[in-house]
């Protein structure tokens, strides 16, 4: 069992001297402040390791106590300095750290030194190191815990890692000073020791944790970065947004310190836990050096890895940086950066297109309003010029004259017709178009409809209406219902060039009214329907190309029935003629007195 124990005490003490070896190596690689206070700590709380195995053979050896206490106490001491380096403790707060190290050092070399002190005093000095050592290294082990909450799941296991050691190394010499002479047994000692030299793997995992168990921890948050890669992709509006959330989630993916996104142009689109004048210190390091996402060291900190994001009008790049506690990058954040930076360019194509669409959509529009309005003055005097030929206030016309009137006031109307459907579009567009709803009997404003569309009926159509004896009561407004329900029996009486009958039929089944306007023209192949109702939607066949006409009819059509809270449906066949229904909320049944009936039927047709 001696033979046990003491095996069990060189094993943990070579463990705490390999890591204490190991912080220092990753503090000759990197050379910051916060790797020399951990490598300080490790390699204090080595010498005190292996101090115990040697004074257990050689004998009691007051030198050897006094650096055994001083290496204990500066352990814990550097463990908070550690803290400090990336979670900043107040100035009096390391004031009196310090102070404390220098009382917990002088009363522990006292002891040491003077000869023949006394059982109880020994007791309170040995009680005041481990206390002040459980507050240099229990302080770090909360805050390092409470830290990680909102850290990426990298540096979360690290940090909770460092932590749990800490704390086990903690609850262990507060065991130890508690139990007594019930833990001085062998087997005692042999458990505490193993306890002690499995922490050692866990302190060092969060030192440097291998890319196999870094990979390991980040499966938690594949789910959330396939959501993230699927948001960067179709759902964020610009290339601003999407670069900022971009930066986000290229530092969680590889739990890094900072990142960031630079354009083609070298400009610098969005930073996450990075400033501007890192990113230019990174970026200079690589002139002249090859893209591919190799690492760049920087003095003083830890690494970067910066790859590049092939945009279409050039090179962009997209980086990330360690930072004081932070994972080392090796191949397997490479490319998996790489990958990322993948979808992040795919990204900011699309957001770029979308982008150029928006503003192509914005350029329609000012069109719109632009033309409309600059046409309407000239219009106006033309249509009064006109009406005075016709009235015969400017002369009388010959024979040709006669004739050339009508057909110039047909086509002032058409012109006059398509500059209200471009101001229509654009009050739309520009969410300005108001609707001046009252209660109306459907019945009227379709028959009106139809009686203004006779006067343009030739002898080889026919227009039928047919509507219900009740009235058929909805909320709408009225001039620009007549709009839609004109402009569907005009569509009909355009694309039935071979003549033909327009039926024109009002329904009211359900609740809802129903303007039914059907031809036998040329009708509609059906993969060309989703094309009627988009602005300048046409469909262009050897048919129609001929017909006058801009598309914006049925788009308007369509938008005001919505906006009524309707539709417009249609079905059609290739030569056998096209059927469109307008779709409108009538009000509800009224009984005689019923304020209630009333105030529903307003409900209904203001939420329409």
């Amino acid at each position: 069992m001696i033979l046990a124990e003491r095996l069990a005490q060189d094993l943990t003490a070579l463990g705490f001297v390999m890591l204490g070896g190991a912080t220092v190596m990753e503090w000759y690689r990197h050379r910051g402040h916060a790797q020399a206070m951990l490598a300080l700590s490790l390699v204090s709380l080595a010498i005190v390791a292996a101090l115990g195995p040697l004074q257990a053979a050689i004998g009691q050896s007051g030198a050897l106590g006094i650096v055994t206490i001083v290496a204990f106490e500066a352990s814990g001491y550097f463990v908070l300095r550690f803290r400090d380096a990336f979670l900043p403790l107040s100035r009096r707060a390391r004031q009196a750290a310090t102070a404390l190290l220098l009382v917990s050092c002088l009363a522990g070399i006292a002891v040491t030194v003077l000869p023949n002190s006394n059982s109880i005093v020994m007791t309170a000095v040995a009680l005041e190191l481990i206390v002040a050592w459980s507050i240099f290294t229990g302080e770090p082990v909360v805050r390092f815990w409470l830290a990680s909450r909102d850290l990426p799941s990298v540096q979360k296991a690290r940090m909770r890692a460092l932590s749990f050691g800490f704390a086990v190394l903690i609850a262990i010499l507060v065991v130890d000073v508690l139990g007594g002479s019930a833990l001085q047994s062998p087997l005692a000692v042999i458990i505490t020791q193993l306890i002690a030299l499995a922490i050692v793997p866990v302190i060092y995992v969060s030192l440097a944790p291998p890319g196999l168990l870094r990979r390991i921890w980040r499966m938690g948050e594949e789910s959330e970065l396939r959501s993230a890669i699927q948001d960067l992709l179709i759902f964020s509006p610009t290339r601003q947004e999407l670069a900022e959330k971009a930066a986000g989630w290229a530092r969680r993916l590889l739990g890094a310190q900072g990142a960031f996104i630079l354009d083609s142009q070298g400009q610098l689109m969005a930073t996450a836990g990075i400033d501007g004048g890192e990113v230019d210190e990174i970026m200079s390091t690589r002139k002249g050096k090859p893209d591919g996402g190799l690492e760049e060291r920087l003095p003083g900190r830890g690494p970067a890895i910066v790859v590049p994001l092939h945009l279409t009008e050039g090179a962009g790049y997209l980086g990330v940086t360690a930072g004081t506690f932070t994972p080392l990058f090796g191949s397997d954040e490479v490319n998996q950066l790489q990958g990322y930076a993948s979808a992040v360019t795919a990204g900011l194509e699309r957001a770029k297109v979308t982008e150029r669409l928006a503003a192509i959509e914005r350029n329609k529009t000012q069109f719109l309003n632009l033309a409309s309005h600059e046409l309407r003055g000239p219009m106006t005097v033309v249509r009064g010029y006109v009406s005075m030929l016709e009235g015969g206030l400017l002369g009388d016309l010959n024979e040709r004259g006669l004739k050339a009137v009508p057909v110039i006031s047909a086509k002032v109307m058409e012109m006059n017709a398509l500059i209200e459907q471009m101001i229509e579009a654009a009050r739309l567009e520009d969410g300005a178009l108001m609707l001046r709803p009252a209660e109306i009997d459907l019945r009227e404003l379709v028959n009106e409809s139809v009686e203004s569309a006779r006067p343009h009926v030739d002898n080889r159509h026919e227009i039928s209406l047919r509507t219900p004896e009740r009235p058929v009561r909805v909320r709408v407004d009225a001039e620009r219902v007549k709009i839609i329900v004109s402009n569907l029996i005009s569509n009909a009486i355009k694309y039935s060039p071979s003549g033909g009958t327009i039926d024109c039929e009002l329904t009211a089944r359900g609740g809802i009214a129903r303007v039914i306007v059907r031809d036998s023209g040329v009708g509609i192949a059906e993969e060309d329907l989703p094309i009627l109702f988009t602005r300048f939607g046409r469909v262009s066949t050897s048919q129609t190309d001929h017909l006058p006409g801009t598309g914006l009819g049925l788009y308007l059509g369509r938008q005001l029935a919505r906006l009524h809270g309707g539709e417009i449906t249609v079905e059609s066949a290739p030569g056998k003629g096209s059927t469109f229904t307008l779709h409108l909320p009538v009000l509800a049944t009224q009984a005689p007195g019923s304020r209630r009936a009333t105030k529903s039927a307003e409900a209904a047709s203001t939420s329409a």
